[in-house]
């Protein structure tokens, strides 16, 4: 896979496709290039946890 196919299914995978849509989106690509890329993507979005903390000070 090119970096360019790469980033594109890392851009679906961040914007909350799943991965089967994903794979349906690109079935010439393969399945575990797909699957790891899908998973960096989402690993980066459970490092958050529960609740980001955001503080807001409404005085």
């Amino acid at each position: 896979m090119k970096e360019q196919d790469k980033r594109a299914v890392e851009s679906l995978c961040r914007c909350g496709m799943s991965l089967e849509s994903v794979m349906g989106s690109f079935p010439n690509f393969p399945r575990e290039e797909i699957e790891a890329i899908y998973n960096s993507a989402n690993d980066v979005k459970s490092d958050a946890g529960e609740g980001i903390g955001i503080s807001i000070n409404c005085s």
